[in-house]
């Protein structure tokens, strides 16, 4: 998977294909990411049919566009892990959680955090142990659907793992 920010919105895509021309950043102190692609005054496009993303030159009449919108976050943490058990304790107002069956009896909680200060006081108290859903993500999807659980969708994702 590719990750994508745009106006401070996060999205994991599996392929990105851009018509504009780009600069990179070093970020040498940052274990996880050594450096990023930048684009400037462009258009961001996700296709949730194959979760690919397009970047375009901005038009006229994208000035209009309205940005992503922020707010409180549906979030994936592991079952039974510090996160689960600090929302479990009623530490963070949340919605209902369900489960993410996968292989080897691993699992998973997914649930929507409801006030943005809580959110940002859970990612500095309980670091690495949740990431937050982008709306174009399959489990994010999957959540809203009927039933208290979600079935694993692949067998390898390297975001579901989280240190407890």
């Amino acid at each position: 998977m590719w990750v994508v920010k745009a106006h401070g919105v996060t999205f994991y895509v599996n392929h990105v294909t851009s018509e504009m021309p780009w600069s990179t950043k070093e970020t040498p102190g940052n274990e996880k990411t050594k450096g990023s692609i930048k684009f400037k005054k462009c258009k961001l496009t996700i296709d949730t049919s194959d979760n690919s993303a397009t970047i375009s030159k901005l038009g006229i009449a994208d000035a209009w566009l309205k940005h992503p919108e922020r707010r409180a976050g549906r979030i994936i943490m592991s079952w039974g892990g510090k996160m689960w058990e600090a929302l479990k304790a009623g530490e963070f107002e949340h919605s209902k959680m369900k489960e993410v069956t996968g292989a080897c009896s691993s699992s998973w909680a997914i649930c929507d955090l409801r006030d943005e200060h809580e959110l940002t006081l859970a990612l500095i108290k309980y670091p690495n142990s949740f990431r937050i859903l982008a709306p174009n993500e399959a489990y994010y999807q999957e959540y809203d659907k009927k039933g208290d659980y979600i079935e694993e969708l692949w067998e390898e994702d390297e975001d579901n793992y989280f240190e407890d």
